[in-house]
């Protein structure tokens, strides 16, 4: 296969997958989704992804998962097609956008599911785990940042700015074509890097400045632990964003059932090694032990 098709390919298949909506009171929501309505089982994934990317970059699970269970990708608020979230006086948090999340899965008719969050998403799936445990079978953390919190206030306004202001000084296009081989290491192909991309042209500024300001000012710590008997933390070992070792630590820290370090991976760790991550889930999903310090 060549490097043109090899580049287009992931992309492409997201044509078998179209986004999604539905009216949540007067707001939307979207998302994308394989498998059958029952569930694989009866199980159901959901994946929640990070501050750069939306529910496209969930592709090869959404394609390799779908005789498993039922999967679902949702577009964070403020992505995709879906609005904004409203908060009357204040920032939203990560309770907010976990509201959102119980929202929608209830206009779905879904009460239990497998919850995993990527980066900025394992804040989101924190929070939603702390205030709804007894609707989750499993919770997972892949890459996931701890947010700035408990920084000092010049820390957090860096923090908060930065991203915003790439946005609005580059536009999506340049910011994907600076930024998109950031999220993965220097073996990603060529597919890989431009499935990252493609997700970063469909930021909008209001949806980045909204994540942006929850990374900068709440923290995955105000929401762990949680009382979800299958906890569980992955990373790729080739990770500068949120470095394995800082995982490995929170992972630790949360007591979790397992952590599986992703070999020659970087941030994106389920976009470049698909087949070791989709491989963990499958296990993660099917196994009632686990094992300590697995590495793939």
């Amino acid at each position: 296969m060549n490097t043109a098709t090899c580049t287009t390919t992931l992309i492409q298949q997201l044509d078998d997958f179209p986004r999604q909506s539905i009216r949540l009171g007067d707001v939307n929501q979207s998302w994308r989704e394989s498998g059958p309505e029952s569930g694989g089982n009866g199980e159901v994934l959901v994946l929640l992804h990070g501050i750069s990317s939306g529910s496209g970059s969930w592709v090869q699970q959404l394609a390799a998962l779908e005789t498993d269970c039922r999967v679902l990708a949702w577009d964070a608020p403020g992505y995709g097609d879906s609005d904004d979230l409203s908060v009357t006086g204040a920032n939203a948090n990560a309770k907010d956008y976990a509201e959102r999340l119980a929202h929608w899965l209830d206009a779905l008719g879904i009460q239990r599911c497998w919850l995993v969050g990527h980066s900025l998403g394992a804040m989101v799936a924190a929070a939603f785990a702390a205030r709804y445990p007894q609707r989750l079978a499993g919770l997972m953390l892949a890459s996931p940042a701890q947010g700035y919190g408990q920084a000092d206030a010049e820390t957090r306004e860096r923090v908060y700015r930065q991203r915003p202001t790439m946005l609005a000084q580059l536009g999506p296009a340049g910011l994907a074509a600076q930024r998109a081989a950031a999220l993965v290491s220097v073996n990603a192909s060529a597919a890989q890097v431009s499935l990252v991309a493609d997700g970063m042209r469909q930021l909008r500024l209001s949806g980045f400045q909204a994540a942006s300001w929850l990374l900068a000012n709440d923290d995955i710590w105000s929401y762990l632990p949680v009382d979800v008997e299958s906890r569980r933390v992955i990373c790729g070992a080739a990770d500068t964003i949120t470095p394995p070792q800082a995982a490995r630590q929170l992972a630790s820290d949360l007591d979790t059932t397992e952590f599986v370090e992703i070999a020659a991976a970087g941030h994106a760790c389920y976009v470049e090694a698909a087949a070791a991550v989709n491989q963990a889930l499958k296990d993660w999903m099917s196994s009632a032990t686990s094992r300590t310090g697995t590495s793939l």
